[in-house]
């Protein structure tokens, strides 16, 4: 083999795009059969009305030969359930149960649905201390504000998915839990001092290494005593997570990240990885990119000029081979992992949690104040008014107008776009169910809260996110810590009584 043809391999080797569309199109095919090894699937690339779509889609990419990831969490980030939930608790959740047994049931349950689809690396368990209350990416998706708690949850994941055969990979490191900003929109920077480092947002790292985790993704976050640069680009991040003995595969977030690609552009930012080394770089969801006359096909067309980058960076000696050659040897060994645990056939030591247990889960992490039960065979009136999007998670359905519909007529009205006097005349005769995320952010959800409040006190309201203090304070409130499925069939339970 030629020396170009050679470089150009091995820059096929560390990319693992997104993609659009629900089969896989020539040019990811094409770039498969170049050294690619796989990809990442995106709510947009699954039909969920289809239950076979999936594992024929793994199956068009290589199967067993390929490596495919997916975020999976439970809770509001879930690629396979995008339209109706997921059916399983999220990780505030499951911090709040704090029963590690339940965890890894979680975990296993997740694990086993991407076994049966062919896929082998689920992004997960986040493994961020969430340290700052206004975080507006993490929040939920957070076992919780302490490091021993979320650490010892991070190993029961990682034990629970891998128990499967699936690859666990924790993230989001050093450590996205204290920020107030999304670095899918921009700069994101974490003033942990050293010792707040060490002792708070490691900790769950740690316990995901000593647990076996295969994979840990960077966040594209700045940590000021680690130098100027976001951890993903930042060779001395890669080396603290090298020194806590973590031998694995390192995976960047998604570089088309604005943290990433306002900045250094994608091309740049996965050279820089690279160069920082980051093993295998995460090029996004590429579904959701607008499609133009111009660019027709702007997945094509961004994986194209990312390997053209590193071929270039390769050829003039900015990147060196044999770094390259070592992260495709380990994104190899994470394939080889995978192929040979699912080809055991021993029996395995964590059983999937039951959807009834699921809920039970749920039920028992809600906060309540107030009475909450609704009258029977009364008129309900669901209000939608949540107004934040965690950019990880996409759009989430409403899990409390869909389950509280599966036990009583109900009316469901989406806040915005309608004017809050035809919300309440809607409501006059009725029930009123409120439901928000998290209205200390946001603040068209706290107008709102403060004006339903004032003309409905008897209103009730459901927080799904991470909750603060709230002013006014409702009389009749749950918070349930999570946007899952199963969270939402808990609140239909405590507003309805048990099934």
């Amino acid at each position: 083999m030629s020396r170009d043809r050679a470089l150009d391999r091995l820059a096929h080797a560390v990319l693992w795009p997104g993609f659009a569309g629900t089969t896989a199109p020539a040019w990811l095919l094409r770039a498969r059969d170049a050294g690619a090894p796989g990809a990442v699937l995106f709510a947009t690339n699954i039909d969920d009305g289809d239950p076979h779509q999936a594992a024929r889609l793994v199956a068009e990419l290589g199967g067993p030969d390929a490596v495919v990831g997916i975020d999976e969490e439970g809770g509001s980030v879930t690629r396979l359930h995008a339209r109706t939930g997921s059916p399983v608790p999220g990780h505030a959740v499951l911090g709040r149960h704090d029963d590690v047994t339940a965890t890894a049931a979680v975990a296993a349950r997740i694990g086993t649905e991407l076994a049966q689809r062919g896929i082998g690396v689920d992004l997960a368990p986040v493994a961020d201390v969430n340290s700052n209350p206004a975080n507006p990416v993490i929040g939920v998706r957070s076992f919780g504000a302490e490091p021993d708690l979320v650490a010892r949850h991070t190993a029961a994941y990682v034990r629970g998915l891998q128990d499967t055969g699936t690859a666990a990979c924790a993230k989001h490191f050093p450590g996205h839990g204290d920020t107030a900003t999304d670095s899918h929109l921009g700069g994101a920077r974490s003033s942990a001092t050293v010792a707040g480092l060490e002792e708070i947002h490691l900790a769950p790292f740690r316990a995901a290494i000593d647990a076996g985790v295969r994979a840990v993704l960077t966040a594209h976050l700045v940590v000021d005593h680690l130098g100027p640069e976001p951890a993903t680009v930042n060779p001395r991040a890669t080396a603290l997570l090298r020194g806590l003995g973590f031998d694995g595969v390192i995976v960047s977030d998604a570089l088309d990240m604005r943290a990433i690609s306002a900045t250094l552009g994608i091309g740049g930012g996965a050279v820089a990885a690279l160069r920082a080394g980051v093993d295998l770089l995460c090029l996004g969801n590429a579904g959701v990119y607008p499609v133009t006359a111009a660019d027709p096909h702007p997945d094509e067309r961004t994986y194209a000029e990312t390997q053209h980058a590193i071929v270039e960076a390769l050829r003039s000696g900015d990147l060196d081979p044999e770094v390259l050659e070592a992260a495709a040897a380990r994104i190899a060994a994470l394939r080889s992992w995978v192929s040979q645990q699912r080809s055991a056939n021993g029996a395995r030591d964590t059983a999937p949690i039951t959807d009834r247990a699921a809920v039970d889960v749920a039920r028992g992490a809600c906060e309540v104040h107030g009475d909450v039960a609704l009258q029977p065979r009364s008129t309900v009136v669901v209000v939608d008014g949540r107004a934040g999007r965690n950019e990880a998670a996409g759009v989430v359905p409403d899990p409390v107008a869909a389950a509280l519909a599966q036990r009583r007529p109900i009316t469901a009205i989406t806040a915005a776009g309608t004017a809050l006097a035809d919300v309440l005349d809607t409501a006059r005769d009725a029930q009123l169910v409120l439901v928000l995320d998290q209205p200390h952010l946001h603040d068209v959800e706290l107008d709102l809260l403060t004006a339903v409040l004032a003309a409905r006190p008897d209103a009730v309201v459901v927080r799904l996110g991470w909750p603060a203090e709230l002013a006014p304070t409702p009389a009749r409130v749950v918070t349930t810590y999570g946007s899952s499925a199963a969270s939402g069939r808990a609140v239909a339970a405590l507003l309805c009584g048990p099934q």
